[in-house]
């Protein structure tokens, strides 16, 4: 199905402010082709041409590793916490976050692009025999679509629930986990880059037309700006909030409503860009002249000077999102299914663990905040059920977790609401997921469910004493 408008509103191009330097950069040769960087920030990934490479740079410019893979890389992503990077050559490579390749994907066509959610469970490809192709991140293929060009950019929503692809026939695709195309856009020319944000409720596409276009998840155009200049690629933050654009020699960051709010000038043809999902940090890839990578602040945190408690509060959030018992990359994987998982752009975390014993085996209460937004989505307060891993099987892929009895207990101060779950292990991880439909409500829990979690989630060791709440002193 191909969407129109019958009304646009055209931004024009206005001269913003000028962005002050990088934070770091760092030449690369055999120029850039595009970036990726993690949920944080902390690691950012670039693929090269020419001889071809992936490298990776820690958020400090130190090369954590590299791969040649002796022909140009057309196309790089990585999960959001920095688990698995793919990168799109003359195939498909997967890597682990020490640049060991886990699997190829290669179908004897060239890779001209891939993307991974942001959780690690799916890769999508395209190939140049103008087809699409989804699958897991085990290697399970689960479906191929035939475009009428080859897909030159390609990106996931975080829980692979939706996938845009920016084509050589001039059109943007968009498609649901299933294959199923939702709708189609058509631009001017050659759709080098696009971007979903992470919940996969905008689109933004750069063209070769010098335009950079964005849209609802129905495929209705909210604005188009016109650059002057080639955009090879672009990227949205959560919620649609900004879109970064590799334009010319420069990047543009846009506000969700069009505006320009600043521009960066690299000097030469600038051919990635990759923001962080708050829009704190810009890693942009320089194609040509003087090949490198520059890492910028992109929007800062604003901060009240009335406030004494707000970088305390910026500082809880961050414990919480790096909390080594909540569970934020899975999948179903006998089946392929994806139950739609909260993460932490969510507002998902854990605030409190309580055992009523002190032996350290014994079953514990868990409390998790999910923001209200997430909520209303998914079925409400009802729709809402907790998972918990099985201890046993932490260190397995996959491995097993339980639905677990799970009820709503009220809000937090930020809004949040709190739900409160009985697991029937000791400390483990643990999830929010919406409940699927089969799932009896007045008996939530008992189903062991096969997923598959992300590396690195379960590192710190768990505590002497449970966590208490206020209210078991």
């Amino acid at each position: 199905m191909v969407l129109g408008v019958l009304t646009l509103l055209i931004v024009p191009a206005a001269s913003g402010e000028e962005m002050a330097g990088p934070l770091w950069s760092i030449a690369v040769g055999g120029g850039v082709t595009s970036t990726a960087v993690t949920t944080d920030g902390g690691l950012i990934v670039a693929g090269t041409r020419d001889a071809g490479g992936v490298r990776v740079f820690d958020e400090n410019s130190t090369e954590v590793w590299s791969y040649p893979t002796g022909c140009p890389v057309y196309q790089v992503s990585i999960s959001g916490d920095g688990r698995f990077v793919a990168a799109a050559s003359d195939k498909v490579r997967l890597f682990d976050r020490n640049g060991e390749i886990i699997s190829n994907f290669d179908t004897g066509f060239f890779a001209y692009s891939t993307a991974l959610s942001a959780d690690g469970a799916y890769l999508a490809a395209g190939y140049d025999d103008s087809t699409v192709a989804l699958y897991t991140a085990g290697g399970q293929e689960l479906w191929t679509a035939e475009l009428d060009d080859d897909a030159v950019s390609l990106s996931l929503s975080s829980d692979g629930s939706y996938l845009a692809a920016g084509s050589k026939d001039e059109r943007l695709y968009f498609f649901d986990n299933r294959g199923v195309p939702l709708w189609s856009y058509e631009t001017g020319k050659t759709v080098m880059g696009v971007s979903v944000s992470p919940e996969g409720e905008y689109v933004a596409a750069g063209s070769l037309d010098k335009v950079i276009y964005f849209l609802d998840q129905e495929g209705v155009l909210l604005w188009r700006y016109i650059a002057g200049e080639r955009i090879f690629d672009v990227s949205v933050s959560a919620g649609g909030e900004y879109v970064a654009a590799a334009a010319g020699t420069g990047l543009l960051l846009l506000d969700r409503e069009g505006n320009l709010v600043w521009r960066y000038d690299a000097g030469n043809t600038v051919q990635g860009v990759a923001m962080t999902p708050d829009g704190r940090r810009i890693a942009l890839g320089v194609g040509s002249g003087a090949p490198a990578v520059h890492f910028l602040e992109g929007i800062r945190a604003p901060v009240s000077l009335d406030d004494p408690e707000a970088d305390l509060q910026d500082a809880a959030a961050s414990r919480a999102v790096a909390d080594p018992y909540l569970m934020k990359a899975y999948i179903m994987a006998d089946t392929g299914e994806v139950p739609t998982i909260a993460h932490d752009f969510d507002g998902v975390s854990i605030a409190g663990i309580v055992s009523k014993e002190a032996d350290q085996k014994a079953p514990v209460m868990v409390r998790m905040t999910v923001g209200p937004e997430w909520v209303a989505a998914h079925g409400d307060q009802e729709g809402v059920v907790m998972v918990a891993a099985l201890p046993d099987a932490l260190d397995s892929v996959p491995f097993l977790v339980e639905m677990i009895p799970t009820s709503f207990i009220g809000y937090d101060p930020e809004g949040r609401l709190v739900f409160e779950g009985r697991s029937p292990y000791a400390l483990t991880a643990y999830g929010i997921i919406a409940a699927p439909e089969e799932d009896e409500r007045g008996t939530p829990g008992g189903g062991l469910v096969p997923l598959l979690t992300g590396d690195g989630m379960f590192r710190l060791p768990l505590p002497q004493t449970p966590q208490k709440s206020a209210s078991e002193g």
